[in-house]
């Protein structure tokens, strides 16, 4: 299966998804912790990079992240759900929603 985007189910929507594009926490011998680079040992549970998701998860009481996650304390989960939100906030904060020069807008057509 070489080259195949692998698909997992983000904890927020519960639609599947590239590996790739989501954010994920993971359950290590330490605790919970928000993993960036997607490298850390243990289960791990999947986010949208999104607001809604992470709200749709934590408006949930983060079941479906505990569950995932199996036996993760509420404590870490909210420390790790911080370090995600801050991620989303970091990824959408240097995005520009302007049309380029030359560009014919729908409106105007």
């Amino acid at each position: 299966m070489r080259g195949a985007a692998r698909l997992r189910t983000c904890v927020g929507c519960r639609t599947a998804h590239p590996q790739d594009g989501l954010l994920r926490l993971a359950r290590t011998p330490d605790g919970v912790r928000f993993d960036p680079q997607q490298r850390l040992p243990g289960r791990g549970a999947y986010l949208c990079p999104r607001s809604t998701c992470l709200d749709a998860a934590m408006r949930r009481g983060a079941a479906g992240v505990r569950r995932a996650l199996r036996g993760a304390s509420e404590a870490e989960l909210d420390t790790a759900l911080a370090a995600a939100r801050s991620e989303i906030g970091r990824r959408h904060q240097g995005v520009q929603h302007q049309v380029p020069q030359g560009t014919v807008r729908s409106e105007n057509a």
